[in-house]
């Protein structure tokens, strides 16, 4: 008789599944007669997974391939992302050793950490500098692995990117040797502005659905945000957006965990909505890759939720009485940040835009000598706006007037973005007088910057939308931000300017008369002669006749003769005004010189003060800033003074240029200000959208009352969520202009505005 081998097989497997239940019963019967620590071993052990797997390390540091390798692939890392990039850089050997290039840390990043993270393997850890500027940098870490496997490094990225991005959301990796390098400009739109009747139409009247990843099967659209208390990322149904739920009047500290993921999968900021208790961000669901708009600092997002102060402020001290061109042709000047923006990325990120709005509305022409930043395909104006405007000042500023608007309806508030591409352009004819030099050269230069496609000006954007947002709706951060202002920057200058104003109070008759009558044949040679021939050269044609020779000389010499008379008169005013001054006037003159806008901002200017330091001013320009040798003042010797008492002035991992040296310059001056004001409207679909005039004049010299740094402000609680805007019906799919123009386009399709198509890289 044949054995049926299936059935002895079933009951083989029967016998040993019974065996196996019998065991595990009798374990958990053992546990629970157990004392609980010694079950809670049990249950440790059987729970506990397979050990990772440590390779050799009795191997020689020194001579493995990733660190023979380390110089060239940081250069080739640094020659590729030149300025602001932070990522875990990885370049794997053939003898299992590694490269970890860990860029531009955050400044609560502690070296020490290394140490207990790669405390199993052999390892060397060194410190590298990359030169920003004339004198700033950024310091990077480099990570030398003696042996590891493709395992023992998935894990160690994971634990920096916590260390340093305080998640190890979406934990990546740049390869080295460098494959695809930073964008400066971008072909892809940049540049949107939606309106407030978009926004309220796409995201309340139509319902914009949102989903978490965690559990996509229920959806919630901005009105279940601020009814349910949500907190949080979640993503638009259809893709295109990211929405970050926020706790309002809070300190961001609970939330930060969440930074990281907004960073990695938003790009642009585009508006936002608020209620009493929640503030939800809506930004752009990410499309441009890392190299091109790299995620958001975490540290910088925290610092902007710090800021306490409603104004914040970047500008290059051109005007600085001992800034100026140097005998080399070469004009320097200090940098001037707030004191939450010195040694930060944004603060530095600012004083390169700055640089940028110079130099592209001077067609190139002003040249920064220590950047290499990239040169843009176009300028905004047909030839340098100095020259097309004929003026003798030009003082160029970015503001945030008019660069976000807020609707506050019956229980919440829209905000949108005028322009994603750039801050808004301000052209002033002096830095005593505010006063526009033209709309329409204003708006040309919005609409130019804004659509330009470059990516420094649009993170810009990104980061003064956020610092608005948290002023406007109460999100703090009372954590360490490693503030690291320099506090003897200010009044630096002070002895330098009070040995120049000792050597005029001094002066002899015979010096009076040298230091004239050689500035008159200087002046005469450089600029007077070539103005006087045209104006001879204008007589003879008009009048029919020439000038001898002589009388050529007679009036030359009387032209440096009357210039001689007047500079000596200048020279004899300053130096009994000086002379007359008590020491006490002396130095306080001399203090105001070093650093007009700390006192302009300490207490009112007296009227004497102000006067006396026009005067001084007056007679800077007189004697011309490279001929100030002359008067025993060198003003290179003046930066080198000013640069090294700030050399060790920095935060732990950058250091923000103290100055900045241009060339090919003409008088002009420039800067930043930045308002956490938001341009409030009453109206869905009729304000003007235009760049306005800025509540913040520029950068001057003149007396200024004193200012109380303001509080954040406590939203009061409004009424419950409901929605009383009109919907404005669809017809068209174009694009609003920028510059001045109303709102009451008609609502464009969300699809033709954000692109809905599938992400492949959505969430994790």
């Amino acid at each position: 008789m044949k054995k049926n081998i299936f059935r002895d097989k079933k009951g083989k497997i029967i016998i040993l599944v019974a065996a196996i239940a019998v065991a595990v019963a009798a374990i958990i019967l053992i546990l629970f007669h157990r004392p609980d620590n010694y079950s809670q071993n049990i249950i440790e052990k059987i729970l506990q997974p397979e050990e990772e797997f440590i390779p050799n390390q009795n191997i020689d540091i020194q001579n493995v391939e990733a660190n023979l390798a380390k110089d060239s692939l940081y250069q080739d890392f640094r020659k590729n992302f030149r300025m602001h990039y932070q990522t875990i850089g990885l370049a794997s050997f053939a003898d299992s050793s590694r490269l970890i290039l860990l860029s531009e840390p955050a400044p609560y990043f502690n070296v020490d950490t290394l140490q207990q993270i790669c405390s199993k393997f052999t390892h060397t850890v060194e410190i590298k500098t990359h030169k920003i500027g004339y004198d700033g940098y950024i310091r990077d870490i480099l990570l030398i692995i003696g042996n590891a496997t493709t395992e023992n490094v998935n894990h160690l990225t994971q634990e920096l990117s916590k260390a340093l991005y305080l998640s190890d959301y979406k934990c990546n990796t740049t390869q080295l040797p460098i494959q695809k390098p930073r964008a400066y400009f971008v072909k892809e739109n940049l540049d949107y502005e939606i309106t407030l009747d978009e926004f309220n139409a796409w995201f309340i009247e139509d319902g914009e659905q949102f989903v978490q990843l965690k559990d996509t099967t229920k959806s919630y659209v901005v009105k279940d945000f601020f009814n349910q208390k949500k907190r949080g990322i979640y993503f638009s149904k259809m893709p295109g957006f990211v929405a970050w739920c926020l706790a309002k009047n809070q300190d961001i500290e609970t939330q930060k965990s969440e930074i990281r993921q907004f960073a990695l999968d938003a790009d642009l900021l585009l508006g936002a909505f608020a209620d009493s208790s929640t503030l939800v961000i809506i930004a752009r669901e990410r499309e441009a890759q890392l190299e091109e708009l790299p995620p958001l600092n975490i540290e910088t997002v925290l610092l902007l939720a710090s800021v306490t102060e409603k104004e914040l402020s970047q500008s290059l001290d051109v005007n600085d009485f001992l800034a100026g061109k140097m005998n080399n042709g070469h004009d320097w000047c200090p940098t001037y940040l707030s004191k939450e923006l010195e040694n930060t990325e944004f603060g530095h990120l600012l004083t390169i835009t700055d640089i940028l709005l110079k130099n592209w509305s001077e067609n190139g022409t002003i040249q920064e000598a220590h950047y290499r930043y990239p040169v843009p395909p176009r300028y905004p104006f047909d030839k340098p706006l100095f020259d097309k405007l004929g003026l003798s000042e030009l003082v160029y500023n970015w503001n945030t007037w008019n660069a976000m608007y807020a609707i506050d309806l019956d229980g919440f508030t829209i905000y949108s973005l005028h322009s994603t591409g750039s801050l808004p352009v301000s052209y002033f004819n002096s830095p005593e007088r505010n006063v526009s030099i033209g709309r329409q050269y204003e708006n040309q230069a919005y609409r130019y910057f804004s659509r330009l496609g470059n990516t420094d000006l649009a993170r810009v954007v990104q980061y003064t939308a956020l610092y608005q947002l948290f002023m406007d709706n109460g999100i703090t951060y009372s954590g360490n931000t490693y503030a690291a202002y320099p506090k003897q920057k200010p009044y630096l200058l002070y002895g330098p300017v009070k040995s120049f104003l000792q050597f005029f109070r001094d002066l002899k008759d015979t010096q009076i008369t040298y230091f004239a009558d050689t500035l008159a044949h200087k002046n005469f040679t450089a600029y007077q002669k070539k103005q006087v021939d045209k104006q001879l050269a204008r007589n003879e044609q008009n009048h029919n006749f020439t000038y001898s020779d002589e009388q050529r000389e007679d009036i030359y010499q009387k032209v440096i003769k009357d210039h001689q008379n007047y500079l000596k008169g200048e020279f004899w005013g300053v130096k009994n005004m000086l002379g007359n001054l008590t020491e006490d006037e002396f130095n306080e003159l001399a203090k105001y010189l070093s650093y007009p806008r700390g006192m302009s901002r300490s207490k009112t200017i007296s009227r004497q003060l102000y006067q006396r330091s026009q005067k001084m001013n007056m007679l800077m320009r007189q004697i011309g800033k490279n001929n100030l040798s002359l008067f025993n003042t060198d003003l290179r010797e003046v930066r080198n003074f000013y640069v090294s008492n700030l050399s060790n002035s920095s935060a732990k991992y950058l250091k923000t240029p103290s100055i900045i040296v241009t060339y090919n310059d003409m008088v002009t001056t420039g800067g930043h200000n930045l308002s956490s004001g938001i341009t409030r409207v009453k109206s869905l679909s009729n304000y003007e959208r235009g760049t306005g005039t800025p509540r913040s004049t520029p950068p001057s010299t003149t007396p200024q009352p004193s200012k109380t740094s303001p509080t954040r402000p406590q939203n009061k609680p409004t009424a419950p969520y409901k929605s009383s805007a009109p919907k404005t019906t669809t017809t068209s799919a174009s694009k609003p202009s920028s510059g001045t123009t109303h709102s009451s386009s008609p609502v464009r399709p969300r699809s033709t505005v954000i692109s809905n198509s599938a992400r492949p890289n959505r969430g994790f």
